[in-house]
C-alpha cells in the first residue's frame, strides 16, 4: 500500500509536471507567508512622531491592504492545491491503473468544496469547545461557578472528541465526494459510516497519519534548501493515495479501467491546465 503510493504522484504522463507545480506552490506560499510577516513585523516596530500621523494612517492602510492582498492570494493556491488532491482522490477510488492527473485551474471549484466539506465535519467541534470556553468562570470556591466549570470542562473535551471523529470521518467523506462528484455524497452518513467502521479504512487512515506526522515534518524542514517544497507536495499526494485506497478497499468497490486517472484525450479550452 505504502509503495503504491509512493510510486504514484510522478506517475502518467502528468504527474511530474503536477509535483513541480504543487512544490513552486508550496514555495511561493512560503514567500508570501515571510513577506507579510516582514512587513507586518516593520510596521508594528515602526515608530511616527506625532506631526507625522498621517503618513503612519497611509502607510498602515497600505499595509492593510498589502496583506490582504496575500491573504486572498494564500486562499486561493491553497484551495488549487485542495482540488489537486480532489482530484487524486477522483483518479484512484474505484480505478484499477491509477495514474496522476494533471494540475487543471478547474480545481479550485473543488477545492471550495472539498473546504466546506471540512467546515462541516468542523461545526460540532467548534461549537462544543467554543461553549466549553465561553462557559467557563475563574474557580472560585463558590458551588456555582464550580458546576459551571465542570459542565464548560465536559462541553470542550466532548469538542475535543468530535475534532478526533471529524479528523477521522472527513478523509472518506471528500473521497465519497470525490468520487461520485457530488457535496450530498460526503454526508450521506450511513455510507460513511459502513466505510469508516472497516478494518481495511483504519489501516489506511493510520498509515496516513504516520506519513502526516513523521514525514512530512521531515520535508518541511528540508524547505530550507528548497527540496522540501516539492518532497511535501508528493508526500500530501501519497497519503490522498493512501485515503482512496482504503475507501476503495472499505466499500468493495469495483475497479474500472475506463478511468485512467483524469489523461482526458483533449484539454477543455474553458478549463486549462496548470504548468
Amino acid at each position: 500500500m505504502i509503495r503504491e503510493a509512493l510510486n504514484y504522484p510522478p506517475s502518467g504522463k502528468h504527474g511530474s509536471r503536477a509535483v513541480v507545480v504543487g512544490g513552486l506552490f508550496f514555495a511561493v506560499l512560503a514567500v508570501a507567508i515571510v513577506t507579510s510577516g516582514y512587513l507586518l513585523s516593520r510596521e508594528l516596530s515602526a515608530e511616527f512622531p506625532t506631526s507625522e500621523a498621517t503618513e503612519q494612517a497611509l502607510v498602515t492602510d497600505e499595509l492593510f491592504v498589502i496583506l490582504i492582498a496575500v491573504a486572498l492570494f494564500y486562499l486561493s493556491i491553497h484551495l488549487l492545491v485542495r482540488g489537486y488532491y480532489v482530484a487524486v482522490l477522483r483518479t484512484v477510488v474505484g480505478v484499477a491503473n491509477p495514474v496522476a492527473p494533471r494540475f487543471r485551474i478547474r480545481a479550485l471549484v473543488d477545492g471550495i468544496k472539498s473546504a466546506l466539506i471540512l467546515f462541516g465535519y468542523l461545526v460540532p467541534a467548534l461549537v462544543l469547545g467554543g461553549l466549553g470556553l465561553f462557559i467557563r468562570r475563574p474557580s472560585t470556591p463558590e458551588t456555582e461557578n464550580a458546576v459551571i466549570n465542570t459542565v464548560g470542562a465536559f462541553a470542550f473535551l466532548l469538542g475535543l472528541f468530535a475534532l478526533i471523529a471529524a479528523a477521522y470521518l472527513v478523509p472518506a467523506a471528500t473521497a465519497l465526494f470525490a468520487q461520485q462528484n457530488s457535496v450530498r455524497a460526503a454526508f450521506e452518513f450511513s455510507r460513511v459510516r459502513t466505510c469508516v467502521f472497516t478494518e481495511d479504512y483504519a489501516v489506511g487512515w493510520v498509515f496516513a497519519g504516520v506519513m502526516r506526522l513523521i514525514v512530512v515534518p521531515i520535508a518541511i524542514l528540508l524547505e530550507f534548501i528548497l527540496v522540501g517544497f516539492f518532497l511535501r507536495f508528493y508526500l500530501h499526494v501519497s497519503i490522498q493515495h493512501l485515503y482512496a485506497i482504503a475507501v476503495t478497499s472499505a466499500l468493495g468497490l469495483t475497479a474500472d479501467d475506463s478511468n485512467n486517472g483524469g489523461d482526458t484525450p483533449a484539454e477543455d479550452p474553458l478549463h486549462p491546465s496548470v504548468g
